[in-house]
């Protein structure tokens, strides 16, 4: 073993596309295991499909989707509107280009509101899970609302329609 360790790239390279990342056989990324990535020894025309506990445990806690979850809440948050449904609207809108079913409208307006005051009674949690990644909050946002907004787009990150193509 080459004592080679996966870090996080820092500066412009952060924000480079996955493309470019390390590989060695011998030492995949454990993303690139998670998600099923072909081991590159010979050419796959079609990948396989699965579907287990760790590609979802994964998208819910990694750094880099956890930082997607706060980058995509940050633009909900920042909607002029203060409507919950609206906002709700336009997050779904962005995630899957379609508009949310009443239900599922309903469901992501409930769960905002739970955590919102969820976070209302513990602002360590809401301040850790709203800046944890991507550093402070803009000014002007409400930390509960932004880290309640944070799961939500998390939860839509996390949709199977929204990881595959149909």
């Amino acid at each position: 073993y080459s004592g080679d360790k996966w870090e996080t790239s820092q500066g412009e390279d952060k924000y480079r596309r996955g493309l470019y990342t390390f590989w060695r056989r011998s030492n995949p990324h454990p993303a690139m295991t998670t998600f099923d990535a072909p081991s590159r020894e010979f050419c796959v025309l079609k990948r396989s499909r699965s579907n287990t506990p760790l590609q979802a445990l994964n998208i819910l806690n990694d750094p880099a989707y956890v930082e997607c979850a706060q980058a995509l809440a940050r633009k909900i948050a920042a909607r002029p509107e203060r409507d919950v449904e609206r906002r709700v609207q336009f997050a779904f809108r962005t995630c899957l280009a379609r508009a949310p079913r009443p239900d599922e409208q309903q469901r992501l307006a409930r769960l905002y509101e739970r955590e919102r005051l969820n976070f209302e009674q513990n602002p360590r949690a809401a301040e850790q899970l709203a800046t944890s990644e991507l550093g402070p909050a803009p000014a002007g946002l409400n930390l509960a609302e932004l880290a309640a907004w944070t799961v939500v787009a998390n939860v839509l990150l996390n949709l199977d329609e929204m990881m595959t193509k149909g």
